[in-house]
């Protein structure tokens, strides 16, 4: 009799345990069909750079022209480029529309078409005030400066001389050019834009 007792106990416990086991089956099972789904909507950041006041946004180069300063001395006109003058020009950007931070990288050189080969990139300064505080500019890096995410505008004075000294044009090269009224002294900027990540 204690034998059938303990069968009748053994059963019951078995039966409770798979009841539980089935439960417990159930639970699980239905955890891992449940799904659901939703959207995710993110803020693109904003990337419209303007240089000089010009929306930069799909172009490739810009509308208005950059007209360099050159300032009147004992010798020169004010507004006029000869040999040995020097004379600056300012590119400024405009990050206060930038989410993200950026290189600026802005390189300076003579223009292929200029009649004057001669022209060279000094330096530069970067927030000019009345006390300058001029750096050298480097043809083989140029201007490198990093914009913080929504940082304003950032101006660039680029100082630039007529290298009569040390350029490839003779006096006699130098004076054809100015008795040439169609001669131009030209230079081309290159402004590129890449995201810091």
């Amino acid at each position: 009799m204690k034998n059938k007792k303990d069968l009748y106990y053994i059963l019951i416990f078995a039966a409770i345990v798979v009841f539980c086991l089935a439960y417990l089956f159930q639970s699980s099972y239905a955890k891992y069909r449940r799904g659901i789904t939703g959207d995710v909507e993110a803020e693109i950041a904003s990337w419209h750079i303007k240089v000089n006041g010009e929306d930069i946004m799909n172009k490739k180069t810009l509308t208005t022209t950059i007209v360099p300063t050159f300032l009147e001395s004992e010798n020169t006109k004010e507004g006029v480029i000869a040999p040995g003058v020097e004379g600056y020009y300012t590119v400024t950007v405009d990050a206060s529309d930038v989410d993200v931070n950026f290189l600026c990288t802005i390189k300076s050189e003579v223009a292929d078409e200029s009649n004057i080969s001669d022209l060279k990139t000094l330096s530069y300064e970067i927030n000019p005030t009345d006390t300058e505080n001029r750096l050298t500019y480097s043809s083989d890096t140029g201007i490198v400066y990093e914009f913080a995410r929504n940082s304003g505008i950032v101006t660039f004075k680029i100082y630039l001389v007529w290298d009569d000294e040390n350029g490839q044009m003779d006096n006699q090269a130098d004076t054809s050019v100015g008795v040439d009224d169609t001669s131009q002294a030209l230079m081309k900027v290159n402004l590129q834009f890449s995201q810091i990540l």
